[in-house]
């Protein structure tokens, strides 16, 4: 007992003599930077702390005064934007840019939204990127003080979302440390939102850190919504969602004096739209240079382009930057910027050119589209594959699929040669999907045999029958038939 009482006393013994320890130097420093704090009763210093080593400590003491000249200094607090704006268009914008964040940010800052409240043009400018794909909506509010910070998009989309219809107002402030020793500041930003109901605050980063947001230096081409969109439909659902086919995840675009083309190829089909941009709408396109303009977009830009481009827009602006390889469009207070990629788009006109067709069959749309979703229920990841058996005495075509589980069998009426007979078989999500995209009451099919592509092209009513667009769909065989 009385060894076990006199080690507890030896260790005070020792924590006092560690801590004592400092240089004069640095206990000057920062009691000159903060007089008001107490340095308390000094301790004598013995011969033991004079010859003991002090430099690692004194580096372990240094660190402790730097936290606490942090903690105990008055930060600087900078007030930021205040905003009063509709929830309605604040949560309309979010939705809008929010196709932007990266599924995994490589850094915090590409999880946020960038917010700039501008006082002169009275509005909020809301920003989302991934590198890749850059999306900027703004709309009107009322600007009290301008500003500008990111808050996680995501956390802040949820907020709105889920806020009263009405007024939100917005105020933002950045509390400035200063870390006396080492000569630094520290920002720590935050955005508070209140609405009738309550109020909310998030931690924010600097708009600093936000990738710089570059305008592309291109005339804008005006260009027909209705035009852009149909071209697009016709040929989106064709492009590779394979990395690997880096080139074909994308749709290539060429433009001329007066049409527009865009191309779409997997490897296993490929689809063709081109448009005429002349007698749509009732502003005229820009005349382009005579040189074709040619590039290709990533998939995944276009489908958000398309999904979020309203029908109510009678134009889009395209800019295209050639020497920066890099693309805008713009459209009322919204502007989508992307890099193009990188890479020669294979020719396809040239590898279709080998091919020829010398028979052709009419079917109605409707009914071949709802006979292949009914027999898509049988597919798995296995077998994709449907027959096609054209039957020109019965006038019909037979759509069949078999599988170990079950099978299922579709007649329809179709108009063909009287003496055509003809097995074929093409993968069924493939000839769905170029079903949907023609845009026409019925489909007229071209063929030559059974390892020889087929060709879909609209035929009869079609929604915009002003449009002069020639639209082709191919789709390899999956292998040849034994007839």
């Amino acid at each position: 007992m009385a060894q076990t009482a006199s080690k507890q006393r030896v260790k005070p013994a020792n924590q006092t003599k560690q801590t004592s320890v400092a240089t004069p130097k640095a206990e000057n420093e920062v009691s000159a930077n903060i007089p008001e704090i107490s340095t308390g009763k000094k301790k004598k210093r013995t011969s033991l702390d004079a010859d003991t080593s002090t430099e690692p400590i004194s580096n372990k003491r240094t660190n402790k005064r730097s936290v606490k000249s942090e903690l105990n200094s008055q930060p600087l607090i900078e007030s930021g934007m205040e905003v009063i704006c509709s929830q309605t268009k604040f949560h309309d914008a979010l939705s809008l840019v929010s196709c932007a964040t990266p599924a995994k940010p490589t850094h915090p800052i590409l999880a946020n939204a960038l917010i700039i409240a501008d006082i002169e043009t009275q509005q909020i400018h809301l920003t989302v990127t991934d590198l890749a794909l850059t999306i900027q909506a703004s709309f009107e509010a009322q600007v009290l003080l301008k500003g500008e910070i990111t808050v996680p998009v995501e956390m802040l989309f949820e907020i709105v979302k889920h806020c009263p219809n009405g007024n939100i107002s917005l105020s933002s402030q950045t509390q400035i440390l200063q870390l006396i020793d080492e000569d630094k500041q520290t920002k720590i930003c935050s955005l508070s939102l209140s609405d009738t109901d309550g109020k909310y605050e998030i931690r924010g980063i600097s708009a600093e850190e936000f990738p710089p947001n570059s305008t592309i230096d291109a005339t804008p081409i005006p260009l027909p919504t209705t035009v852009f969109k149909d071209g697009l439909k016709g040929v989106i659902y064709a492009v590779s969602t394979d990395e690997n086919k880096y080139i074909l995840t994308g749709v290539h675009i060429q433009i001329t004096q007066e049409k527009l083309k865009f191309i779409g190829t997997d490897g296993h089909r490929v689809a063709t739209t081109e448009l005429s941009t002349q007698g749509i709408g009732r502003k005229p396109r820009k005349q382009v240079e005579s040189e074709e303009i040619q590039f290709t977009i990533p998939g995944r830009v276009l489908k958000e382009l398309a999904r979020n481009l309203d029908d109510s827009v009678e134009f889009i602006n395209l800019l295209y930057d050639a020497q920066s390889n890099r693309l805008g469009f713009a459209w009322q207070d919204i502007i989508l910027r992307c890099q193009c990629l990188e890479g020669t788009y294979p020719d396809c006109e040239q590898l279709l050119a080998r091919f020829s067709f010398d028979r052709e069959v009419i079917l109605e749309k409707a009914f071949l589209v709802k006979a292949l979703e009914r027999l898509a229920v049988l597919t798995d990841k296995k077998e994709k594959g449907i027959y096609l058996q054209f039957d020109g005495a019965l006038q019909q075509l037979r759509l069949s699929i078999e599988r170990e589980f079950g099978k299922g069998d579709q007649v329809i009426a179709a108009h063909l040669p009287s003496e055509m007979s003809l097995n074929i078989q093409f993968n069924l999500k493939y000839l769905v999907e170029a079903a949907k995209a023609i845009p026409s009451s019925a489909i007229k099919m071209h063929l030559q045999q059974s390892d020889h592509p087929a060709m879909l092209v609209p035929y009869g009513d079609r929604p915009n029958p002003e449009l002069q667009m020639e639209m082709r769909q191919f789709l390899l065989p999956l292998y040849t038939l034994n007839v």
